[in-house]
């Protein structure tokens, strides 16, 4: 008797409830081709592409006088009393160890900008795919990453990119130093 009920509500689950499923309507949408060809990802790379270029060339003026630091300093090796080698190569280390202290630092505030940015077009963009979703009766939205195949006619990458682009053309950038 028992499973008779279970065969009666699988039964009933797949002739009545199954065709409601087989209507359903799935979409695809290609992320890594939204924050690559969007406007607005375009705006964000440019920025962070121009303030790396700024730390790096601050860094690169930083490591040549270090450079120039360190060869002053074994020159030096031969002239100074053991002691005051010593205590110029600390006083050089803990230079160096600030140094990469700041580039890390710079790496991190550049890595935690784009994330912020980032997130504002993500946010932009879930309003977009509600308003989608609901225009056109989708019932899933699913990443195109995690699809092996599937038609093109469920790709709303171009859809969703082409809203985003008149709702958000730019996104401002906040590096802190």
């Amino acid at each position: 008797m028992k499973y008779i009920k279970y065969i009666l509500t699988l039964l009933l689950f797949i002739f009545y409830l199954g065709p409601v499923y087989a209507q359903s309507k799935i979409a695809t949408l290609d992320v890594f081709k939204l924050l690559k060809d969007s406007k607005a990802a375009v705006s964000i790379t440019e920025q962070l592409n121009t303030v790396a270029k700024k730390y790096d060339e601050e860094s690169q003026k930083k490591q040549k006088t270090i450079q120039t630091q360190e060869e002053e300093l074994l020159r030096q090796k031969s002239t100074l009393t053991p002691e005051a080698f010593s205590d110029r190569k600390n006083t050089f280390e803990k230079k160096v160890i600030e140094f990469n202290k700041e580039n890390q630092s710079k790496r991190k505030s550049i890595q935690d900008a784009r994330k912020e940015a980032i997130g504002k077009i993500e946010d932009e963009v879930e309003v977009i795919l509600k308003k989608i979703i609901e225009e056109e009766k989708i019932t899933a939205v699913i990443k195109k990453t995690a699809i092996v195949l599937s038609e093109d006619s469920l790709d709303i990458t171009q859809k969703v990119i082409d809203q985003l682009n008149n709702k958000l053309s730019t996104v401002k950038v906040n590096v802190k130093p």
